[in-house]
């Protein structure tokens, strides 16, 4: 059994690695860590050949773990960045207190 389609980086990755234990089993295997990348869209697999050209993965646990803080995005964080955004938009658009003199 394979899994169909590949993990493009926007859904939660729990859900990419509970499908994943679901196709080949609870018990993570060495053979995982090489397997995975076939599971993965251009993004994530990107973020994979970083990994292993960089680390040289081996250990499941490694690559699950550097897997979900590199691809878990909390919702909390899209109001920091709305808030951010909305502070430069207001510093691009101020309008000066003082006109300016022209020269």
């Amino acid at each position: 059994m394979w899994l169909v389609v590949k993990y493009d980086g926007w859904d939660d990755p729990h859900t990419c690695l509970t499908k994943w234990t679901k196709v080949y089993g609870e018990e993570p295997q060495h053979k995982w860590v090489h397997l995975f990348c076939h599971n993965l869209d251009v993004i994530p697999m990107n973020w994979y050949i970083k990994m292993e050209l960089h680390c040289g993965m081996s250990e499941w646990d490694i690559l699950r773990e550097g897997f979900l803080l590199t691809l878990m995005f909390e919702d909390c964080w899209w109001n920091i960045v709305d808030d951010t955004l909305q502070v430069v938009k207001e510093t691009i658009f101020k309008i000066p207190q003082k006109p300016m003199k022209v020269l």
